[in-house]
């Protein structure tokens, strides 16, 4: 194609939601308790949602009208087993339903198992500070595999794992609110424990069923850490601290089976060696570094003046995606881009956010980074954790009075390039 961008054969395009984010009354996970307690800056709660729970064969008709051929969406853990050790099969039906309503309509699913809530039995146990957290984990994903492995190729097991230890127990913006580096270190390692249990879990249980064996990730935000001054040594060595503290060291333990300083000294679990077939990368934005002590600040709050931000008052950095996937090529294996959106109420943005991304993504393949595949955030408007509804991550508005969902122009354009599996002159021409 003259002047386009293509894109491998089978390439993955979706886009992706998240249970609680969506589904409506959730009342029995760790995340509406804290809604209760005011804690969203906005002052709501996830209430209704987009009431996806029930519109959800609505929602998939829009998402085949993109021509999407995966959706990436998670279980609520706390709907399946609302008590320790009791299954909900009404609710086990429920998902069966939502991932045949996928497959019906030519969309491939990709389920994952945890995405940030807690059932709230497991958060009063001490959630991710508890030593058998990884193994209770592990009894909940062997369930949901022996119900619904049938029908799913892809598995995340756990998202953004090092944003739940940090903004759960280090920044104390998610629940339960803590701030320690001592319990992040140990929510990180259990969850990473976590994460190599229900790899074996799933592949275990599938083989066991004579299920088709599926392709399992680890989805890790990747933000891009670098120095504010290039020349500064102090500032060079501190966005690689940075950079370890919240990708490598977690990433590493994954490959190696290894944790390393801070997650560990050492210790090895054969278990979590390799414990992927793919990594899934969440990628928004970077941070620029300059030494502040040992406190690690926010991600994403530190850029150039006068950068382009999203309303999340995230600055938009498609470089970064580049060289993050680029990074990456040193585990060897393939990756699928499992998060990139942008929250913002101008879809011209939006567009030129995604036309940018992709490029960055496409220059990433033709450098050898074995990208399988990309998925937008959000498909849908949405409940959008400590900032409520304030931001519109969406494709697709959502009014949540009337729950009508209103395709935005950046719909047209998404379906546009994948129907071409490819960047087309038009678009890198306005957009890019």
């Amino acid at each position: 194609m003259k002047g386009g961008l293509v894109f491998p054969d089978g390439f993955l395009w979706g886009c992706a939601v998240s249970a609680h984010q969506v589904e409506g009354n959730n009342t029995g996970n760790q995340w509406w308790q804290w809604e209760q307690q005011g804690k969203i800056f906005d002052g709501s709660v996830s209430g209704r949602a987009c009431d996806h729970y029930n519109r959800y064969e609505e929602d998939f008709d829009i998402a085949a009208s993109l021509k999407l051929n995966v959706f990436r969406t998670s279980i609520e853990w706390s709907r399946i087993e609302p008590k320790q050790g009791t299954i909900n099969i009404r609710e086990v039906e429920h998902y069966r339903n939502v991932i045949l309503a996928l497959k019906r309509r030519g969309i491939k699913p990709m389920i994952t198992l945890h995405h940030f809530t807690n059932p709230v039995w497991f958060e009063e146990q001490g959630g991710w500070l508890n030593p058998e957290s990884p193994e209770i984990f592990e009894s909940f994903v062997r369930k949901i595999v022996e119900h619904l492995g049938d029908l799913i190729p892809f598995y995340n097991t756990i998202n953004e794992p090092m944003i739940v230890a940090t903004m759960s127990y280090l920044f104390g913006i998610f629940p339960p609110g803590e701030r320690s580096l001592e319990k992040c270190l140990t929510a990180a390692r259990n969850l990473a424990l976590a994460h190599g249990r229900a790899y074996v879990a799933i592949h275990e249980t599938c083989k066991e069923l004579g299920y088709p064996k599926p392709q399992v990730a680890l989805v890790k935000q990747v933000p891009r850490f670098e120095p504010r001054d290039p020349s500064s040594k102090d500032d060079v060595e501190e966005a690689q601290r940075r950079d370890w503290f919240f990708n490598g060291c977690f990433l590493d333990a994954v490959s190696t089976g290894e944790f390393q300083p801070p997650l560990g000294n050492g210790e090895k679990f054969d278990y979590l060696e390799s414990s992927w077939e793919f990594i899934g990368i969440n990628y928004y934005s970077r941070t620029l570094c300059t030494p502040q002590g040992e406190v690690f600040p926010l991600p994403f709050t530190s850029f150039p003046e006068g950068a382009e931000v999203s309303d999340y008052g995230w600055e938009v950095y498609p470089d970064g995606l580049r060289e993050v996937l680029l990074s990456l090529r040193k585990y060897g294996k393939p990756m699928v881009v499992t998060e990139n959106g942008i929250a913002t109420r101008n879809d011209e943005q939006r567009c030129r956010y995604i036309v940018r991304h992709l490029k960055a993504v496409h220059e990433a393949i033709s450098k050898g980074a074995d990208v399988r595949g990309y998925i937008y955030w959000s498909l849908i408007d949405n409940f959008e954790w400590v900032l409520g509804y304030q931001m519109k991550f969406g494709l697709v508005e959502v009014d949540f009075e009337t729950m009508e969902r209103k395709p935005r122009p950046s719909a047209s354009l998404y379906r546009e390039i994948i129907e071409a599996n490819a960047l087309l002159p038009n678009h890198l021409e306005r957009y890019s």
